[in-house]
């Protein structure tokens, strides 16, 4: 029993100057985010804390033990028990809630690296492109846009020219026809020729 009456008080000044830490600190500290590395040392006191307690009650078990025979030894060990659970449940917990936070950093680190080379390989992309344009350009390769417009004007040659066939199709005249008419000429003019002299 003079362990537990020791033990009090010791908790209570802790808890006291705890307190007065606590409330010492600025509000910018109290409303601060914890980081991992905070988080990661909080985990670690709890732990420690709750396996000093586990030893405390171990401790406290064996004096009632040797007091109070082997009832008290019993109940001791039930309530070792007890205060086991509850401090791998907390660890558990802590441990989960660690790597929960963790994780999401990594995630968040990963995301950024993959935007940021995404970024670079579009980069690298538009400059070959940009130099593939302008090799292409100095060897006189045409251009998309330049091969459409001239589609596009070669289109509107041609429906002039259809439209003017359609308007003098009097003009047209056979290869046979011209010829034809080209001798008829040659032999008009070595007739005129001939009476000439």
């Amino acid at each position: 029993m003079p362990n537990r009456d020791t033990r009090r008080p010791r908790q209570r000044a802790r808890k006291q100057t705890g307190d007065r830490a606590s409330s010492s600190a600025s509000p910018r500290q109290r409303t601060r985010a914890p980081d991992a590395a905070d988080e990661a040392q909080s985990t670690q006191a709890q732990l420690l804390h709750g396996m000093q307690q586990v030893w405390l009650a171990g401790i406290g078990a064996i004096a009632r033990a040797q007091k109070e025979g082997p009832s008290a030894f019993s109940e001791a060990v039930f309530e070792g028990l007890r205060l086991l659970n509850q401090s791998r449940s907390t660890a558990q917990r802590l441990v989960r809630d660690a790597l929960e936070t963790a994780q999401g950093t990594l995630h968040s680190r990963v995301g950024g690296a993959r935007s940021q080379a995404q970024e670079t390989w579009d980069n690298l992309e538009s400059l070959f492109q940009s130099r593939v344009q302008r090799a292409m350009h100095q060897i006189g390769v045409p251009t998309a846009d330049e091969i459409r417009v001239l589609t596009r004007r070669v289109a509107e040659l041609n429906e002039n020219v259809k439209g003017i066939a359609a308007r003098e199709p009097s003009r047209k005249t056979t290869a046979r026809e011209r010829r034809t008419a080209t001798q008829r000429g040659r032999r008009k003019s070595a007739r005129r020729r001939g009476a000439g002299e």
